[in-house]
């Protein structure tokens, strides 16, 4: 989730272009001199607004000093500005409910004394608020009115707010006319040199480009904006770029890199302590936790962040928050808790678009009411006016109940999809319990196979070799059918142990398999003393992945060939050799012994079985053999690692 900055319209008048630690230096030696009251309330102002791109904490400190001093002085200039730079400090803590208490205070007073200007400026930054709070209607609506108050006047201004309805259409996806309203703002920003401004546009062009997959637009917005954000000394702004630029690097799967940018990000953010500032990183790390499927990390994480987020009752973030939960609850099969953090997230969606909908609804109905009253007046002053007035009337009533049918269309379209998405995380959930279903059956067969049929293999080996002691005058043939018996039941629970070894788990590793393949290579070393053995497998393949049926086939396929080699080939040298190809892995099994014609002898069982083998798991199975130039066989497995 992104925290979108909305630009502040600085109403102190205090001047970014100097260094302001050397500012708030000056200010704090001005005030050891003890100036008069309205002075002294003027620094603390003035500190306040300094403070906010420094401690949050402090700003607020001194907020609070300035008010208190202010309501001294009766001046309501000075009173109603106090109360706008705290709705500017606890915006940026986003404390929405204390923020908007600070600037209807403002708002009020400034009414109360025709300051037109003012109230103005208070609307664009009530709206920050409104905004901030994803009631877009309202906020717009401020927007708009100050630009037209501001037109003509004052171009900065103007320029300010179009860069916030640029905002405004990017979080409603309209992304052609935010590019346009940022770029306008971002234009008469580099024409007049304002670093400020161009700070959070540029940042603000960042996000859109991200948000339509554009990520080399994105980055070169970020960039440009730090450079902005850096001369201006805007420690907030640099610590949401490098957070932005970190968790760009982390979705293209550079964890390394994402990782410096966040460490930037909580360094500054810590020097504001500006709690609600810090769980966007946080927010941003537990995704990049996800993508490394650190499950357990991103679950603490995420914790955290939901504690801060409901102690400041900040539903916009909590709602990503829980929806991460229910995911990552998912993934570490936690099913309760998976469940209950997204009946959180759809019963807090659903409250959201409630009360956006009843406040919108609530607002047509005044203009309705609004309506009926003038339409009473028009009928005492005329009765001639009367048709025209009844055609108003109606006509308001038709718009008013086709705005209420879409808002109910607009409710009735966010349920559908909300309920998609439960089926889809229902599907998941009951997906990841049929797994489990099937990985406990597994399971109860390797047991029985072990525990049953290989005690019952293991006793048929004991009664043979019984018999062939119990009775030393048995004739040869009758001990040699024994022996073979006895061998027979030996290689069966050999094969037997290997099925329960891919029976008990959903995947392997190559250097599962590999061990595999030594085990029998040195069971054939000692049965053949005279052959040389040589197994090699590439490093780049250890971590390479097979399903239990991909894992026996080729573990039988290569045993078979090894067989093959030793039992009719007569080699003395035997190589297995396994190597990445493009789409996958490459096995081949060699030997130097007589071979055969292929074509001039009819195929036995081995090959034919060999060949269904790799077959049946998309493989590719070859053999090439000439006599006295020994056999080539060849297996591609076309998957990708």
């Amino acid at each position: 989730m992104k925290k979108f900055a909305f630009l502040l319209i600085l109403i102190s008048g205090v001047s970014f272009a100097q260094d302001l630690q050397q500012h708030i230096a000056a200010l704090k030696k001005e005030l050891k001199s003890k100036p008069n009251v309205e002075r002294t309330t003027q620094i603390y102002s003035d500190l306040t607004w300094d403070y906010m791109d420094v401690s949050l904490d402090s700003a607020i400190v001194y907020g609070e000093k300035a008010l208190a001093l202010a309501h001294k002085t009766k001046k309501h200039q000075l009173i109603s500005q106090c109360y706008s730079n705290l709705g500017g400090v606890y915006l940026r803590k986003e404390n929405f409910i204390k923020s908007e208490e600070n600037y209807k205070k403002a708002i009020q007073i400034r009414t109360l004394n025709k300051d037109f200007e003012g109230v103005a400026k208070v609307k664009i930054n009530i709206g920050n608020v409104l905004a901030s709070k994803q009631d877009y209607v309202p906020a717009t609506k401020y927007f708009i009115e100050a630009i037209q108050y501001f037109e003509g006047k004052n171009d900065t201004i103007v320029s300010l707010t179009k860069g916030n309805l640029g905002l405004i259409f990017f979080e409603m996806k309209n992304f052609p006319k935010a590019i346009k309203y940022l770029e306008e703002s971002t234009d008469f920003l580099k024409k007049n040199n304002m670093q400020q401004g161009l700070c959070h546009t540029y940042l603000s062009l960042g996000d859109v480009y991200l948000d339509k997959k554009d990520t080399l637009k994105a980055l070169n917005s970020y960039q440009i904006s730090l450079e902005n954000c850096k001369s201006c000394k805007d420690n907030l702004g640099i610590s949401t770029l490098n957070q932005r630029i970190g968790a760009v690097h982390s979705a293209k799967g550079k964890s390394e890199n994402a990782k410096k940018y966040y460490q930037i990000s909580e360094k500054l953010l810590k020097e504001l302590n500006s709690e609600i500032e810090q769980t966007n990183v946080m927010l941003s790390k537990s995704e990049d936790f996800i993508q490394q499927k650190k499950y357990r990390e991103a679950y603490e994480m995420l914790l955290k962040v939901k504690k801060i987020h409901k102690e400041y009752d900040s539903d916009r973030y909590l709602l990503e928050t829980y929806k991460k939960l229910t995911l990552v609850c998912l993934y570490q099969e936690m099913k309760d808790s998976s469940a209950y953090y997204f009946n959180k997230y759809t019963n807090l969606k659903d409250e959201k678009l409630k009360a956006s909908v009843l406040e919108q609804t609530a607002e047509l109905e005044t203009k309705y009411q609004t309506a009926e009253k003038e339409k009473q007046l028009l009928q005492k002053e005329a009765e001639t006016k009367k048709k025209t007035t009844t055609i108003i009337i109606l006509s308001l009533l038709i718009f008013f109940l086709a705005i209420v049918g879409f808002l109910i269309y607009r409710q009735q379209r966010l349920k559908n999809v909300q309920q998609k998405q439960e089926f889809e995380l229902q599907s998941a959930i009951v997906q990841i319990e049929n797994q489990n279903k099937l990985q406990e059956q597994r399971l109860a067969i390797s047991r029985d196979l072990h525990d049953n049929i290989g005690a019952q293999l293991t006793f048929i080996i004991s009664s043979v070799e019984n018999l062939k002691f119990g009775f030393p005058a048995m004739e040869t043939s009758v001990k040699n059918h024994l022996t073979k018996i006895s061998d027979f039941t030996k290689t069966t629970i050999v094969e037997l142990r290997d099925t329960i070894w891919a029976m008990n788990a959903n995947e392997f590793t190559f250097d599962d398999l590999s061990s595999r393949i030594y085990n029998f290579i040195e069971k054939a070393q000692s049965a053949k003393e005279n052959t040389t053995f040589k197994f090699t497998v590439d490093d780049r393949l250890k971590n390479y992945q097979f399903s239990s049926l991909e894992g026996v086939n080729l573990y039988r396929t290569i045993q078979e060939a090894v067989n093959n080699a030793i039992k009719y080939a007569d080699a003395t040298e035997i190589s297995v050799q396994v190597e990445p190809s493009r789409n996958g892995i490459s096995i081949i099994i060699t030997d130097n012994g007589k071979g055969f014609e292929v074509h001039a002898i009819e195929v036995g069982n081995g090959i034919v079985n060999m060949q269904k083998r790799i077959e049946e798991i998309g493989g590719i199975f070859k053999i090439q053999s000439e006599l006295t130039k020994g056999t080539r066989v060849a297996i591609t497995l076309n998957k990708e690692s």
